[in-house]
Protein backbone atom coordinates (compact mmCIF):
# COMPACT_ATOMS: atom_id res chain seq x y z
CA UNK A 1 0.00 0.00 0.00
CA UNK A 2 -0.58 2.74 -0.83
CA UNK A 3 -0.72 1.97 -4.80
CA UNK A 4 -2.19 -1.39 -4.24
CA UNK A 5 -4.36 -3.69 -2.42
CA UNK A 6 -1.52 -5.28 -0.39
CA UNK A 7 -2.74 -8.89 -0.93
CA UNK A 8 0.58 -10.51 0.23
CA UNK A 9 1.11 -8.53 3.68
CA UNK A 10 -0.58 -11.66 5.33
CA UNK A 11 1.81 -13.62 3.79
CA UNK A 12 4.77 -12.04 4.97
CA UNK A 13 3.41 -11.30 8.34
CA UNK A 14 3.00 -15.62 8.63
CA UNK A 15 6.92 -15.67 7.25
CA UNK A 16 7.81 -13.79 10.36
CA UNK A 17 7.75 -9.96 8.90
CA UNK A 18 7.52 -6.72 11.32
CA UNK A 19 4.30 -5.74 11.75
CA UNK A 20 5.26 -2.61 13.19
CA UNK A 21 8.12 -2.03 10.63
CA UNK A 22 8.51 1.17 9.10
CA UNK A 23 9.86 3.08 6.07
CA UNK A 24 11.83 6.17 5.97
CA UNK A 25 9.72 8.36 6.65
CA UNK A 26 8.37 6.27 9.85
CA UNK A 27 5.40 5.10 8.47
CA UNK A 28 4.15 1.58 9.72
CA UNK A 29 1.98 -0.53 6.73
CA UNK A 30 -1.06 0.54 8.96
CA UNK A 31 -0.20 3.89 7.90
CA UNK A 32 0.04 3.27 4.51
CA UNK A 33 -3.51 1.02 4.28
CA UNK A 34 -4.98 3.71 5.76
CA UNK A 35 -3.78 6.20 2.97
CA UNK A 36 -5.54 4.55 0.06
CA UNK A 37 -9.16 3.17 -1.32
CA UNK A 38 -7.21 0.60 -2.56
CA UNK A 39 -6.57 -1.39 0.28
CA UNK A 40 -9.49 -3.48 1.24
CA UNK A 41 -11.02 -2.83 4.64
CA UNK A 42 -10.18 -6.57 5.37
CA UNK A 43 -6.66 -6.00 5.60
CA UNK A 44 -6.87 -3.19 8.19
CA UNK A 45 -8.96 -5.45 10.25
CA UNK A 46 -6.19 -8.32 10.12
CA UNK A 47 -3.84 -5.86 11.02
CA UNK A 48 -5.58 -4.77 13.77
CA UNK A 49 -6.33 -8.55 15.01
CA UNK A 50 -2.50 -9.47 14.53
CA UNK A 51 -1.50 -6.64 17.39
CA UNK A 52 -0.44 -3.55 14.92
CA UNK A 53 0.11 -0.55 16.49
CA UNK A 54 -2.56 1.36 15.78
CA UNK A 55 -0.85 4.86 17.71
CA UNK A 56 1.94 4.63 16.04
CA UNK A 57 3.75 8.35 14.81
CA UNK A 58 5.61 8.89 11.25
CA UNK A 59 8.17 11.10 11.77
CA UNK A 60 5.89 14.31 10.44
CA UNK A 61 3.86 13.07 13.81
CA UNK A 62 1.09 11.26 12.08
CA UNK A 63 -0.73 8.37 12.53
CA UNK A 64 -2.96 5.90 10.55
CA UNK A 65 -6.08 7.54 11.60
CA UNK A 66 -4.57 10.82 10.52
CA UNK A 67 -4.50 9.55 6.99
CA UNK A 68 -7.42 7.71 6.98
CA UNK A 69 -9.75 10.87 7.90
CA UNK A 70 -8.40 12.51 4.95
CA UNK A 71 -11.01 9.88 2.90
CA UNK A 72 -13.80 11.28 4.92
CA UNK A 73 -15.86 8.96 7.27
CA UNK A 74 -14.68 5.49 5.86
CA UNK A 75 -15.70 2.36 7.28
CA UNK A 76 -11.50 2.02 7.94
CA UNK A 77 -12.34 5.09 9.89
CA UNK A 78 -14.68 3.63 12.49
CA UNK A 79 -12.34 0.69 12.98
CA UNK A 80 -9.57 2.36 14.00
CA UNK A 81 -11.60 4.35 16.20
CA UNK A 82 -13.50 1.38 17.41
CA UNK A 83 -9.73 -0.13 18.42
CA UNK A 84 -8.40 3.25 20.18
CA UNK A 85 -6.52 4.91 17.24
CA UNK A 86 -6.36 8.24 17.86
CA UNK A 87 -5.93 11.24 15.31
CA UNK A 88 -2.81 13.31 15.42
CA UNK A 89 -1.68 16.43 13.82
CA UNK A 90 -5.12 17.30 13.60
CA UNK A 91 -5.10 20.15 11.14
CA UNK A 92 -7.83 23.00 11.31
CA UNK A 93 -9.23 24.60 8.46
CA UNK A 94 -7.29 27.09 6.89
CA UNK A 95 -8.89 30.96 7.16
CA UNK A 96 -10.14 31.59 3.84
CA UNK A 97 -12.06 34.70 2.73
CA UNK A 98 -14.49 33.53 0.27
CA UNK A 99 -15.51 36.18 -2.39
CA UNK A 100 -18.22 34.91 -4.90
CA UNK A 101 -17.25 36.70 -8.18
CA UNK A 102 -20.23 37.89 -9.82
CA UNK A 103 -19.53 36.53 -13.14
CA UNK A 104 -17.73 33.13 -14.48
CA UNK A 105 -15.29 35.51 -16.32
CA UNK A 106 -14.83 37.44 -13.34
CA UNK A 107 -12.88 34.46 -11.34
CA UNK A 108 -11.34 33.58 -14.08
CA UNK A 109 -10.13 37.10 -14.48
CA UNK A 110 -9.23 36.82 -10.88
CA UNK A 111 -7.21 33.52 -10.48
CA UNK A 112 -5.09 33.29 -13.95
CA UNK A 113 -2.44 35.95 -12.50
CA UNK A 114 -1.91 33.41 -9.39
CA UNK A 115 -2.29 30.25 -11.07
CA UNK A 116 0.43 31.71 -13.83
CA UNK A 117 2.81 33.30 -10.81
CA UNK A 118 2.90 29.87 -8.98
CA UNK A 119 3.37 27.63 -12.38
CA UNK A 120 6.83 30.16 -13.01
CA UNK A 121 7.80 29.93 -9.24
CA UNK A 122 6.94 25.67 -8.95
CA UNK A 123 9.34 25.63 -11.91
CA UNK A 124 12.29 27.73 -11.00
CA UNK A 125 12.28 26.17 -7.43
CA UNK A 126 11.87 22.57 -8.37
CA UNK A 127 13.91 22.18 -11.76
CA UNK A 128 11.11 19.84 -12.49
CA UNK A 129 7.64 19.95 -14.28
CA UNK A 130 4.21 19.29 -12.35
CA UNK A 131 1.02 18.55 -13.18
CA UNK A 132 -0.43 20.46 -10.65
CA UNK A 133 1.45 23.92 -11.07
CA UNK A 134 2.72 23.76 -14.64
CA UNK A 135 1.33 21.12 -17.20
CA UNK A 136 -2.55 22.19 -15.45
CA UNK A 137 -1.60 25.82 -15.87
CA UNK A 138 -0.89 26.13 -19.51
CA UNK A 139 -4.21 23.67 -20.28
CA UNK A 140 -6.16 26.59 -18.81
CA UNK A 141 -3.80 29.63 -19.99
CA UNK A 142 -4.81 28.04 -23.33
CA UNK A 143 -8.69 27.62 -22.89
CA UNK A 144 -8.68 31.15 -21.40
CA UNK A 145 -7.03 32.65 -24.43
CA UNK A 146 -9.16 30.93 -26.86
CA UNK A 147 -11.89 32.34 -25.09
CA UNK A 148 -11.01 35.87 -25.42
CA UNK A 149 -10.21 36.19 -21.91
CA UNK A 150 -6.76 37.71 -21.38
CA UNK A 151 -3.40 35.74 -20.52
CA UNK A 152 0.28 36.76 -19.50
CA UNK A 153 1.44 35.98 -22.69
CA UNK A 154 4.96 36.71 -22.10
CA UNK A 155 5.06 34.51 -19.09
CA UNK A 156 3.07 31.74 -20.86
CA UNK A 157 5.63 31.74 -23.89
CA UNK A 158 9.07 31.79 -21.09
CA UNK A 159 7.00 28.51 -19.47
CA UNK A 160 6.63 26.63 -22.74
CA UNK A 161 10.35 27.05 -23.52
CA UNK A 162 11.36 26.46 -19.95
CA UNK A 163 8.81 22.81 -20.61
CA UNK A 164 10.38 22.26 -23.76
CA UNK A 165 14.17 22.81 -22.76
CA UNK A 166 13.14 19.97 -19.74
CA UNK A 167 12.61 17.88 -22.67
CA UNK A 168 15.24 17.97 -24.44
CA UNK A 169 17.66 17.13 -21.33
CA UNK A 170 15.70 13.95 -20.80
CA UNK A 171 15.70 13.01 -24.29
CA UNK A 172 18.63 10.83 -24.26
CA UNK A 173 17.31 9.33 -20.79
CA UNK A 174 14.66 8.93 -22.21
CA UNK A 175 15.51 7.00 -25.34
CA UNK A 176 17.34 4.36 -23.37
CA UNK A 177 14.04 3.54 -21.14
CA UNK A 178 14.97 5.88 -18.34
CA UNK A 179 11.58 7.56 -17.76
CA UNK A 180 11.43 11.03 -16.36
CA UNK A 181 10.39 10.62 -12.61
CA UNK A 182 6.39 10.10 -12.75
CA UNK A 183 7.13 7.88 -15.98
CA UNK A 184 3.80 7.84 -18.27
CA UNK A 185 1.75 9.87 -15.72
CA UNK A 186 4.46 13.06 -15.87
CA UNK A 187 5.11 12.68 -19.95
CA UNK A 188 1.74 12.42 -20.58
CA UNK A 189 0.87 15.35 -19.18
CA UNK A 190 3.78 17.22 -19.89
CA UNK A 191 2.92 16.77 -23.55
CA UNK A 192 -0.68 17.98 -22.83
CA UNK A 193 0.11 21.03 -21.77
CA UNK A 194 2.91 21.60 -24.46
CA UNK A 195 -0.14 20.49 -26.86
CA UNK A 196 -2.41 23.01 -25.24
CA UNK A 197 0.53 25.91 -26.00
CA UNK A 198 0.79 24.27 -29.82
CA UNK A 199 4.48 24.12 -28.74
CA UNK A 200 5.99 22.49 -32.35
CA UNK A 201 6.51 18.17 -32.59
CA UNK A 202 10.58 17.67 -32.83
CA UNK A 203 12.96 14.61 -31.39
CA UNK A 204 12.27 15.30 -27.75
CA UNK A 205 8.89 14.93 -27.72
CA UNK A 206 9.47 11.95 -30.58
CA UNK A 207 11.41 10.81 -27.87
CA UNK A 208 8.97 10.87 -24.96
CA UNK A 209 5.85 9.29 -27.13
CA UNK A 210 8.15 6.64 -28.22
CA UNK A 211 8.59 5.58 -24.18
CA UNK A 212 5.24 6.13 -24.12
CA UNK A 213 4.98 3.26 -26.66
CA UNK A 214 6.71 0.47 -24.55
CA UNK A 215 4.55 0.99 -21.50
CA UNK A 216 1.35 0.19 -23.13
CA UNK A 217 -0.15 -3.33 -21.37
CA UNK A 218 -1.09 -6.37 -23.57
CA UNK A 219 -4.76 -5.55 -22.61
CA UNK A 220 -4.11 -1.38 -23.81
CA UNK A 221 -4.29 0.12 -20.25
CA UNK A 222 -0.96 2.25 -19.04
CA UNK A 223 -0.57 1.90 -15.51
CA UNK A 224 -0.09 5.20 -13.00
CA UNK A 225 3.98 4.98 -11.33
CA UNK A 226 2.38 6.75 -8.38
CA UNK A 227 -0.06 6.37 -5.96
CA UNK A 228 -0.68 10.35 -5.39
CA UNK A 229 -4.42 10.65 -5.55
CA UNK A 230 -6.41 12.46 -6.70
CA UNK A 231 -4.16 13.28 -9.37
CA UNK A 232 -2.10 9.94 -10.01
CA UNK A 233 -2.80 6.23 -9.44
CA UNK A 234 -6.05 5.85 -11.51
CA UNK A 235 -5.58 3.88 -14.36
CA UNK A 236 -8.55 5.22 -16.13
CA UNK A 237 -6.37 8.75 -15.81
CA UNK A 238 -3.16 6.67 -17.21
CA UNK A 239 -4.97 5.75 -20.17
CA UNK A 240 -6.62 8.29 -21.19
CA UNK A 241 -4.01 11.08 -20.70
CA UNK A 242 -1.68 8.84 -22.32
CA UNK A 243 -3.31 8.00 -25.38
CA UNK A 244 -4.16 11.34 -26.17
CA UNK A 245 -0.65 12.27 -25.70
CA UNK A 246 -0.08 9.97 -28.27
CA UNK A 247 -2.96 11.34 -30.63
CA UNK A 248 -1.29 14.82 -30.11
CA UNK A 249 2.97 14.29 -30.73
CA UNK A 250 2.83 10.59 -32.81
CA UNK A 251 6.05 11.23 -35.32
CA UNK A 252 4.33 10.93 -38.86
CA UNK A 253 6.33 8.95 -40.04
CA UNK A 254 4.98 5.70 -37.85
CA UNK A 255 1.56 7.53 -36.93
CA UNK A 256 -0.45 4.59 -37.85
CA UNK A 257 1.30 2.43 -35.48
CA UNK A 258 1.07 4.54 -33.01
CA UNK A 259 -2.41 5.22 -33.48
CA UNK A 260 -3.22 1.61 -33.42
CA UNK A 261 -1.87 1.78 -29.85
CA UNK A 262 -4.42 4.50 -28.50
CA UNK A 263 -7.28 2.30 -30.44
CA UNK A 264 -6.35 -0.68 -28.06
CA UNK A 265 -6.27 1.67 -24.97
CA UNK A 266 -9.53 3.48 -25.82
CA UNK A 267 -10.63 -0.13 -26.52
CA UNK A 268 -9.47 -0.94 -22.60
CA UNK A 269 -11.41 2.14 -21.30
CA UNK A 270 -14.78 1.70 -23.22
CA UNK A 271 -14.91 -1.37 -20.72
CA UNK A 272 -13.08 -0.22 -17.61
CA UNK A 273 -15.10 0.03 -14.25
CA UNK A 274 -14.69 3.45 -12.82
CA UNK A 275 -14.51 3.66 -9.17
CA UNK A 276 -13.90 7.01 -8.03
CA UNK A 277 -14.65 10.76 -9.37
CA UNK A 278 -11.32 11.37 -11.05
CA UNK A 279 -12.18 7.34 -12.80
CA UNK A 280 -15.21 8.36 -14.23
CA UNK A 281 -14.65 11.85 -14.94
CA UNK A 282 -11.31 10.20 -17.37
CA UNK A 283 -13.31 7.49 -18.94
CA UNK A 284 -15.68 10.71 -20.39
CA UNK A 285 -12.06 12.18 -21.53
CA UNK A 286 -10.68 9.53 -22.99
CA UNK A 287 -13.81 7.66 -24.75
CA UNK A 288 -13.72 11.28 -26.37
CA UNK A 289 -10.46 11.59 -27.12
CA UNK A 290 -10.57 7.86 -28.27
CA UNK A 291 -12.92 9.03 -31.09
CA UNK A 292 -14.95 6.03 -29.37
CA UNK A 293 -19.07 7.03 -30.35
CA UNK A 294 -21.31 9.59 -28.88
CA UNK A 295 -23.39 6.91 -27.47
CA UNK A 296 -20.52 5.77 -25.19
CA UNK A 297 -19.68 8.93 -24.41
CA UNK A 298 -23.05 9.99 -23.28
CA UNK A 299 -23.28 7.35 -21.29
CA UNK A 300 -20.37 7.64 -19.51
CA UNK A 301 -21.03 11.73 -18.97
CA UNK A 302 -24.43 10.23 -17.44
CA UNK A 303 -22.77 8.61 -14.88
CA UNK A 304 -21.41 11.57 -13.63
CA UNK A 305 -24.08 13.43 -13.70
CA UNK A 306 -25.89 11.07 -11.76
CA UNK A 307 -23.44 11.92 -8.99
CA UNK A 308 -23.65 15.58 -8.76
CA UNK A 309 -24.60 17.13 -4.98
CA UNK A 310 -27.46 18.76 -3.95
CA UNK A 311 -25.00 21.35 -3.45
CA UNK A 312 -24.10 21.67 -6.45
CA UNK A 313 -20.63 20.15 -6.43
CA UNK A 314 -19.06 16.86 -6.56
CA UNK A 315 -16.64 15.13 -4.51
CA UNK A 316 -13.48 12.91 -4.72
CA UNK A 317 -14.72 9.91 -3.17
CA UNK A 318 -18.56 9.59 -1.99
CA UNK A 319 -17.05 9.56 1.82
CA UNK A 320 -15.79 13.20 1.37
CA UNK A 321 -17.33 16.59 0.50
CA UNK A 322 -17.88 18.39 -2.84
CA UNK A 323 -14.36 20.45 -3.68
CA UNK A 324 -13.32 22.12 -6.28
CA UNK A 325 -11.19 19.67 -7.96
CA UNK A 326 -13.49 17.16 -8.39
CA UNK A 327 -16.35 19.78 -9.77
CA UNK A 328 -14.06 21.33 -11.82
CA UNK A 329 -12.82 18.20 -13.43
CA UNK A 330 -16.27 16.99 -13.97
CA UNK A 331 -17.51 20.07 -15.38
CA UNK A 332 -14.37 20.18 -18.17
CA UNK A 333 -15.22 16.51 -18.48
CA UNK A 334 -18.74 17.66 -20.01
CA UNK A 335 -17.87 20.61 -21.52
CA UNK A 336 -14.52 19.63 -23.01
CA UNK A 337 -16.42 16.03 -24.37
CA UNK A 338 -19.40 18.10 -26.11
CA UNK A 339 -21.69 15.88 -24.00
CA UNK A 340 -23.01 18.57 -22.20
CA UNK A 341 -23.24 22.55 -22.75
CA UNK A 342 -22.91 24.72 -20.24
CA UNK A 343 -25.94 26.17 -20.07
CA UNK A 344 -27.02 22.69 -18.72
CA UNK A 345 -28.82 22.54 -15.35
CA UNK A 346 -26.30 20.15 -14.34
CA UNK A 347 -23.76 22.23 -15.53
CA UNK A 348 -24.68 25.45 -14.16
CA UNK A 349 -25.14 23.59 -10.58
CA UNK A 350 -21.18 22.80 -10.77
CA UNK A 351 -21.01 26.68 -11.63
CA UNK A 352 -22.45 27.80 -8.70
CA UNK A 353 -20.75 25.79 -6.78
CA UNK A 354 -17.62 26.56 -7.64
CA UNK A 355 -18.42 30.51 -7.35
CA UNK A 356 -19.33 30.51 -4.04
CA UNK A 357 -15.80 28.86 -3.13
CA UNK A 358 -13.49 31.18 -4.20
CA UNK A 359 -11.24 32.81 -2.08
CA UNK A 360 -10.75 36.45 -2.60
CA UNK A 361 -7.35 35.98 -4.04
CA UNK A 362 -8.82 33.48 -6.74
CA UNK A 363 -7.78 30.04 -5.23
CA UNK A 364 -9.78 27.22 -4.42
CA UNK A 365 -8.83 25.23 -0.90
CA UNK A 366 -8.84 21.48 -0.78
CA UNK A 367 -7.04 18.92 1.31
CA UNK A 368 -3.97 16.74 0.41
CA UNK A 369 -4.75 13.22 0.75
CA UNK A 370 -1.71 11.41 -1.45
CA UNK A 371 1.22 10.34 1.03
CA UNK A 372 3.86 12.68 0.43
CA UNK A 373 6.90 11.44 -1.96
CA UNK A 374 9.38 14.49 -1.52
CA UNK A 375 10.16 17.02 1.15
CA UNK A 376 7.53 20.30 0.87
CA UNK A 377 8.51 23.73 -0.51
CA UNK A 378 6.52 26.81 -0.54
CA UNK A 379 5.81 27.36 -4.82
CA UNK A 380 4.20 30.91 -4.59
CA UNK A 381 0.35 29.36 -4.07
CA UNK A 382 -1.99 29.77 -0.65
CA UNK A 383 -2.59 26.28 1.47
CA UNK A 384 0.96 25.45 3.01
CA UNK A 385 1.32 21.91 2.48
CA UNK A 386 -2.21 21.60 0.71
CA UNK A 387 -0.82 23.96 -2.16
CA UNK A 388 -0.36 21.77 -4.94
CA UNK A 389 -3.55 19.63 -4.97
CA UNK A 390 -5.07 23.05 -4.14
CA UNK A 391 -3.24 24.77 -7.51
CA UNK A 392 -4.49 21.55 -9.45
CA UNK A 393 -7.87 22.03 -8.23
CA UNK A 394 -7.79 25.59 -8.73
CA UNK A 395 -6.88 25.05 -12.46
CA UNK A 396 -9.68 22.88 -12.77
CA UNK A 397 -11.92 25.32 -11.42
CA UNK A 398 -11.07 27.95 -13.59
CA UNK A 399 -11.25 25.52 -16.85
CA UNK A 400 -14.56 24.90 -15.88
CA UNK A 401 -15.47 28.31 -15.32
CA UNK A 402 -14.13 29.75 -18.66
CA UNK A 403 -16.22 27.17 -20.90
CA UNK A 404 -18.88 28.69 -18.68
CA UNK A 405 -17.61 32.44 -19.40
CA UNK A 406 -17.51 31.34 -23.37
CA UNK A 407 -20.97 30.20 -23.18
CA UNK A 408 -22.17 33.58 -21.81
CA UNK A 409 -23.69 31.64 -18.33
Amino acid sequence: PPSGPALATGLLLERGADINARDPEGRTVLMLACASEAVPVDMVKMLLAKGVDVNAKSAAGDTALTYAKRHGNTPIVQLLERAGAVEANPEPAPAIKYMPAGSARAAVTRSLPLLQRADDVFLQKSACVSCHNNSLTAMTVSLARGSGIPVDEAMARKQAKAVGAYLDSWRDRVLQGIGIPGDNDTISYILLGLAAEKFPANPSTDAMVRFLRYQQSPAGFWLPLAHRPPLEGSIITATALTLRAIKEYAPAHDRAAYMSLVARGAAWIAKSEPVTTEDFAFKVLGLHWGDANREEVQKAAQALIAQQRADGGWSQLTTMQSDAYATGQVLVALAHSGVVAATHPAYKGGVEFLLKTQAADGSWHVRRRAVPLQPHFEAGFPYGKDQFISAAATNWAVMALTFAAKSGS
